[in-house]
């Protein structure tokens, strides 16, 4: 249903976007770069866009090892902030003389099977062993293969082409679910179900107060309530829960899931853990896109925030009607 509309297009381009954002500020000659360097351009922007500079803070975002990160800025920077610096260095040996080459006779039986049945490395390596009990790896068959002109280049070429792609539309599909900045803001006021604000509030209950608390604990003292507004239609979907935990919210999601006449594209939350695993997990396996306020910036979920301030004037707060959870 969103294939040819804004959230579809969103949801794969969400990459596609930033690299094009980093390579202006930090690539401003068009310097070629390959993919790996690009990738690595996308988490320098991170770092100095993101972030504010804070290492650790990008690293926990990208999903990678502070140190790593960090040992990228500083090469970035020593080399006066060339992106052509963040290109990794060759892993081919320097010398190569003392390689051990195959014999004659293996290399004739390679090109003898390859011209008799036309197989491939692996399926080649392993004849070879089974059997002229021979040993050639799949990737000496390669080569001895190319050396002798016996792959097409434009149709091995073709295929790597579109193995890339394939692993490109993969990672595209599998990264872009879970979205680390806040939603475009055409996307509020596109159609009903195109962005759903979610946050979770507790809420004071009687219920759950001791006569002689001890050590105060957050959770024997109040509820929690999930709540749910399309930023299109504002209509909101309630849910109370005994427990603020992921699982909670996941399965809150999954009873308002099922009151909405209209599917869910996109859902914008704040960075609780709440809002984490299950509940992360669930959106994936649904296809929803899952975009983040920035932390500690209300403003980016409007909505929902200013009915939970209507919440406690027109309800909670008139008559201290706190209950118990069944209740």
């Amino acid at each position: 249903m969103w294939k040819n509309d804004l959230i579809y297009r969103i949801k794969l381009n969400s990459i596609q976007l930033m690299q094009n954002r980093a390579e202006n500020l930090l690539n401003p000659k068009r310097y070629y770069l390959s993919e790996r360097v690009k990738k690595r351009l996308r988490w320098i922007y991170i770092i100095y866009y993101e972030t504010e500079g804070n290492v650790s803070r990008a690293a926990n975002k990208i999903g990678i090892s502070r140190e790593w990160l960090s040992k990228l800025k500083s090469k970035f920077e020593k080399s006066g902030k060339d992106p052509r610096s963040l290109e990794p260095s060759s892993k081919a040996p320097k010398n190569t003389g003392n390689r051990q080459k195959i014999s004659e006779e293996i290399k004739n039986t390679i090109l003898k099977i390859r011209d008799e049945y036309g197989w491939g490395k692996k399926s080649i390596s392993v004849v070879l062993y089974r059997d002229y009990g021979m040993r050639a790896s799949p990737s000496t068959v390669n080569r001895y293969l190319h050396k002798y002109n016996k792959i097409c280049p434009k149709i091995s070429e073709r295929n790597r082409k579109a193995w890339l792609e394939k692993k490109t539309r993969e990672e595209l599909k599998k990264t872009n679910l879970t979205i680390k900045y806040r939603p475009p803001s055409k996307l509020k006021d596109y159609q009903p179900g195109a962005l759903i604000e979610k946050d979770m509030k507790l809420v004071p209950t009687i219920g759950k107060i001791p006569i002689n608390s001890g050590k105060f604990h957050i959770k024997d003292h109040f509820n929690y309530q999930h709540t749910f507004i399309d930023t299109f239609t504002r209509v909101r979907w309630l849910e109370l829960t005994k427990e603020s935990d992921s699982l909670e919210a996941q399965q809150a999601y999954t009873e308002i899931k099922k009151r909405l006449p209209f599917p869910i594209a996109s859902i914008n939350t704040d960075n609780g853990s709440e809002n984490g695993k299950h509940f992360k997990q669930q959106l994936a396996k649904d296809e929803v896109v899952h975009f983040h306020s920035r932390t500690g910036t209300p403003t980016d979920n409007p909505r929902v925030e200013r009915s939970h301030l209507s919440d406690d004037n027109e309800f909670w707060n008139r008559g201290h009607n706190y209950r118990p959870f069944n209740e």
